[in-house]
């Protein structure tokens, strides 16, 4: 197998507010993948960079989170309702499942994902944090409290 490439995968939020291209400043000519799911939640989005390292062997991941994320307003309880309410059939499936309301730091996001034995231990992990009304764009630092 190959090693780890120069490559980058962000994971981000699918909030139609982050342009992640836009704020990372990445154009065609960058080795850069997006992955994007509701929250940017690292436990939705292993198998998919799993994949990715499989394939391209990028070097870097990004967890990018935001502030004034929905996920931080819709909680699983929330969402559980709904989807029974529409499929109560899966109830059980449902009830069991995680739907990644954040009432936790990105840091949890980072320490899953560079705890997973699906991801290769020689990718660096970056956490991002973007701010929706200022543009500021700063790194998570692994010790300090931030969203």
């Amino acid at each position: 197998m190959r090693g780890t490439g120069a490559g980058v995968v962000v994971l981000s939020c699918s909030d139609p507010r982050l342009n992640p291209y836009q704020i990372l400043g990445i154009d065609p000519t960058l080795k850069a993948t997006m992955v994007r799911n509701a929250g940017g939640r690292v436990f939705d989005a292993i198998r998919t960079l799993a994949v990715l390292q499989t394939i391209g062997q990028p070097g870097t991941i990004a967890v990018m989170h935001h502030t004034d994320c929905g996920m931080t307003h819709f909680h699983d309880v929330d969402v559980k309702k709904a989807l029974v309410e529409l499929a109560p059939q899966e109830k059980e499936v449902i009830e069991a499942s995680k739907f990644g309301e954040i009432t936790t730091s990105i840091r949890v996001d980072i320490a899953l994902l560079k705890a997973s034995p699906l991801i290769r231990k020689d990718t660096q992990i970056v956490g991002l944090k973007y701010d929706i009304s200022t543009g500021e764009l700063s790194v998570v630092d692994e010790i300090k409290s931030e969203l």
